[in-house]
């Protein structure tokens, strides 16, 4: 199993993130249902060593009690990713999200565009365009758990300067919203855009998965 990250952020967005890692693990025991011995989903292979086989085996053992957690949160996008279309073809580490497992899906108003991939080309995703990356991990001793919840939606031009029309949130995997840009909470979310805009110019913000683990649009 490698990694799904095509970049690497700055030191201090990758201390920001490792920050905010510490944080969402230390929760991590509020996500969704607790973890019994009948339904607990285990493994005994290091999580790098996994094939892509055993990394959707497991996630098919967790995604209903992933699913079931943010749904504590009561936003729409919580309840609908799901039913949009995925771009990753397999669960995939992903560097820039903790090293987590992560799902990657795009609503139809961005799917045209993000599949483009390397040849967006410098041009902007169109208004309403929502990308979501649920995730999950591993602990030491094996236990699979479910992890936060990513959401980048882009925003009419001009509505947030400060991260370039994009409007980031970040959820526990309890459904707890940590941050949302554009309110209060916004500074707890503003390490999304410090990695991001790392490759503004060029993708409108927007990281890839590996080649490997993307979809080819028809």
């Amino acid at each position: 199993m490698k990694s799904g990250s095509l970049f690497v952020c700055a030191a201090g967005c990758a201390f920001a993130l490792t920050s905010t890692t510490e944080t969402l693990q230390h929760f991590a025991p509020l996500a969704g249902s607790p973890a019994h011995a009948a339904d607990a989903c285990t493994t005994d292979v290091a999580k790098d060593e996994l094939s892509d086989a055993q990394a959707l085996a497991l996630f098919d053992c967790i995604k209903e009690r992933l699913y079931s957690g943010l749904q504590r949160s009561g936003l729409a996008e919580a309840k609908a990713y799901r039913d949009w279309p995925m771009a990753s073809t397999n669960p995939f580490i992903s560097a820039t999200h903790g090293n987590r497992f992560v799902n990657h899906y795009v609503n139809e108003t961005g799917r045209e565009a993000y599949l483009k991939w390397d040849a967006i080309g410098g041009r902007t995703m169109p208004v309403g365009s929502i990308a979501a990356k649920e995730s999950f991990n591993i602990t030491k001793n094996g236990e699979v758990r479910p992890g936060p919840f990513f959401l980048m939606e882009k925003v009419s031009a001009g509505s947030l300067p400060e991260t370039d029309d994009w409007k980031y949130t970040l959820m526990f995997p309890n459904g707890k919203v940590v941050g949302v840009s554009g309110t209060e909470t916004g500074g707890k979310v503003k390490f999304c855009h410090d990695c991001h805009v790392g490759v503004l110019e060029d993708q409108d913000a927007l990281f890839f998965p590996d080649e490997a683990y993307r979809v080819r649009a028809n």
